[in-house]
């Protein structure tokens, strides 16, 4: 398939990335919960339409809205995004209301916001866009689908010219509060910044939105070349993982030694076993990266590592707080390599 310019990106974040310079001063939480930051929203949505939407919408619609804005395109040619539990919040609302109701009659609007492609669907109505809309909701491989959805419909289709992917995940009260009870959830009060200098149980709660516009020709604003992704279920070693990894970089014409590697290890000691193998391993002497500290472990926590990646390439430095070991090099490919449990996914990256 063919290789895309990422000519626009936002983020929103439990870190400052929306509307600020790349590397933001990284933001210090003590605790095992980070929520994001969230941006005024009146320059993208309607303030009487914004009342009555829940927080992911808002801020994946603003998300989304200004990629678009960022790229200079008005109307995309397609809308592929990925999410894991969807409008968790909404869903939340509309259950208790059915509940209190005694299962009667209640007010559809938080059933209608609940729904996993809410997001997608309320950046095409704001910008009047008719065309290819896709959400996918694969869990570890949410955000990972949507990237492949669009590489293929721009290779497939010369029309396509532009395609906005995206991703956005909430953690709400609820969802919090169950996985501290699954034992996911570190109990210390430890710092954020410290999460992957200790070892222990469970990881930190996040949260976010990411958006990018994936585009057949360059621009002057190009961020990376999106080359592609590779989505590996349930490796049954990291032997297995090197493999996967090697004749994925061979394809591509890279050796391992070319790629510096942002790991989506996530401080969790049971959950990191092979990727922490793969960094101490194939990728020994390697530039190895790290940002699950930064925003928190979620399904779709890889596109905020992309966001990163492509800032990366364009500012052609490295934060000294993304660097888990290794040498702050210029990176000419970037290898995001992630897990989420038994989900790993390859998402290569190339200075445009």
């Amino acid at each position: 398939m063919k290789p895309l310019f990422i000519n626009g990106a936002s983020c929103i974040s439990p870190q400052p990335t929306f509307g600020t310079e790349f590397p933001f001063e990284a933001k210090e939480y003590t605790g095992s919960r980070l929520s994001c930051i969230e941006p005024d929203y009146a320059p993208y949505i309607d303030p009487k339409l914004s009342r009555r939407m829940g927080r992911l919408l808002k801020y994946g619609t603003t998300a989304g809205l200004q990629a678009l804005r960022d790229a200079g395109i008005q109307v995309p040619d397609a809308i592929s995004t990925g999410t894991g539990f969807g409008l968790l919040d909404d869903s939340g609302k509309f259950l208790k209301n059915v509940i209190e109701a005694g299962e009667g009659v209640v007010s559809p609007t938080a059933f209608i916001q609940s729904t996993h492609n809410t997001v997608s669907s309320n950046i095409a109505l704001a910008i009047g866009c008719h065309a290819h809309n896709n959400t996918f909701a694969h869990k570890g491989f949410s955000f990972e689908s949507a990237l492949v959805d669009a590489q293929m419909l721009a290779t497939e289709d010369d029309k396509m010219a532009n395609i906005l992917v995206g991703a956005y995940d909430e953690v709400t009260d609820y969802s919090y509060q169950i996985m501290q009870r699954l034992g996911l959830i570190r109990s210390g009060g430890e710092s954020n910044t410290e999460l992957l200098k200790t070892t222990g149980r469970g990881t930190i709660a996040g949260e976010g939105a990411a958006f990018f516009v994936l585009s057949t020709q360059k621009a002057e604003n190009t961020y990376a070349t999106y080359r592609g992704c590779k989505l590996i279920y349930k490796p049954s070693s990291a032997q297995t993982l090197s493999e996967a990894i090697e004749a994925f970089l061979a394809g591509h014409g890279l050796d391992r030694s070319e790629a510096s590697v942002l790991s989506g290890v996530c401080g969790d000691d049971r959950r990191d076993t092979i990727l922490r193998a793969i960094n101490e391993g194939l990728f020994k002497g390697n530039t190895v990266l790290a940002y699950k500290h930064l925003c928190g472990e979620y399904m779709t926590s890889s596109a905020f590592g992309m966001w990163a990646a492509v800032n990366i390439l364009r500012t052609r430095g490295v934060p000294e707080y993304m660097l888990l070991s290794g040498t702050p090099s210029c990176p000419q490919h970037i290898l995001i390599c992630n897990s989420y449990k038994n989900d790993y996914s390859l998402i290569l990256l190339s200075v445009a």
